[in-house]
């Protein structure tokens, strides 16, 4: 094996962003997920029922460094069709199945470290995806930061649950957390919240990694559309780390923070 890179390949912009930086390397989409390669890439299918057939595609390609970007939701597996090494691996599956997505993740990482590929970050390949500390928009009001505040607080409560990389919080009142559904649908939840409810205060919505997830794997996302699902839910401002976040299409979402009267904080720190 060489130092080549594949690209595992979700939904979403990101995948799309690691290829443009990585041209030679394999984009492997996986069957089931809606995912279209770069015509100027080569490319491999892959099951999550046939592993041993994605791990020898790769080793044939020299590939050595791996990187998993994108959305993507657990499989239903069936053992009938499994190939003899997705069916040894499959009882160590199984029991990480029921916990959180950080514990699933980090058994992907061990299965494809045992078999001799590194895995990286989508950082570490690709420049540019990470927002230094910053704020952009309106400034936001002491209420604001007393709802990041508990949003952050909530989510460290939530750590050891291996759940949520989001919380809403408006007038000190949890909203909304972000589970196996994913933000958008947080997002669409909160907004239906009664008015009443948030007692006349916009909210703020903060995302951040689950205090000591792997961060090679699922490193939480912001972009325009998540700046549009913010606005379109009434909340009044984002809270994200500066090293913990990637910021896709920053220009993008500068303009749209500044369009809808948000504020996005970008913070080195905790809030």
């Amino acid at each position: 094996m060489t130092d080549r890179l594949a690209i595992v390949a979700g939904t979403g912009e990101l995948p799309q962003r690691i290829a443009a930086s990585n041209p030679d390397a394999l984009f492997v989409t996986i069957k089931g997920v809606d995912v279209s390669p770069p015509a100027d890439h080569e490319h491999a299918d892959a099951s999550y029922e046939k592993l041993g057939a994605l791990f020898k595609t790769m080793r044939g390609a020299g590939v050595g460094r791996v990187v998993f970007a994108g959305k993507v939701d657990r499989p239903k597996l069936n053992p009938l069709r499994m190939d003899r090494v997705t069916l040894g691996l499959f009882p160590r599956v199984r029991a990480v199945l029921g916990k959180g997505d950080d514990a699933l993740l980090r058994l992907v990482a061990e299965v494809f470290e045992e078999q001799g590929f590194q895995v990286v970050s989508a950082t570490d390949i690709a420049s540019g995806l990470q927002a230094s500390a910053a704020l952009i928009g309106r400034a936001p009001s002491p209420q604001d930061m007393k709802d990041a505040d508990r949003a952050w607080s909530i989510l460290d409560t939530l750590a050891h649950e291996d759940i949520a990389q989001g919380a809403v919080v408006a007038a000190g009142q949890c909203l909304g957390i972000e589970t196996i559904q994913g933000t958008n649908a947080l997002l669409r939840f909160v907004g239906e919240t009664p008015e009443h409810l948030k007692q006349g205060a916009r909210g703020v919505f903060v995302k951040r990694p689950k205090p000591g997830q792997d961060q090679r794997m699922d490193l939480p996302t912001v972009g325009p559309e998540t700046i549009e699902a913010v606005a379109k839910a009434g909340i009044g401002g984002i809270v994200i780390p500066a090293d913990g976040v990637i910021v896709l299409d920053q220009a993008r979402v500068e303009e749209l923070v500044r369009q809808h009267d948000l504020f996005l904080d970008i913070r080195g720190s905790k809030p």
